[in-house]
């Protein structure tokens, strides 16, 4: 039997249909884990930090999730968001996942939060 939650849903016992959500490291906004890429480290030879793309969400290892754009993806790298959500030292490599979103880039539509930007650009 299912019981009322505050706020009037209902919980069945688990909570597969709620939504997931996550932060992108990137612009700090949070979203579904579905408008969202994954991104795990694997470490390649020479002990360097590899980024890897997980869009099926099924690699091992804690992940790191970043919009399917441009900006966000620069501004994780310039923040150094990945090696701290993946919680890792020193420097990534972050040429699959660049290359995965600039890709993407071309097909996808202008994402929700970054539809507005040039609107709210003012001159003073």
């Amino acid at each position: 039997m299912a019981a009322a939650a505050p706020g009037g849903r209902l919980i069945n016992g688990s909570q597969r249909d709620a939504a997931v959500v996550r932060t992108c490291v990137g612009c700090r906004r949070r979203a579904s884990a579905s408008e969202l890429l994954r991104v795990v480290v694997r470490r390649s030879e020479g002990c360097q930090n590899r980024l890897v793309p997980d869009p099926q969400r099924r690699l091992s290892g804690r992940g790191a999730h970043v919009h399917h754009s441009s900006n966000c993806l620069e501004q994780a790298v310039r923040k150094r968001a990945f090696a701290r959500a993946l919680r890792i030292e020193g420097a990534v490599d972050v040429a699959a996942v660049r290359t995965l979103v600039e890709s993407e880039s071309a097909e996808r539509p202008t994402p929700a939060h970054e539809a507005g930007r040039d609107r709210m650009k003012t001159t003073r």
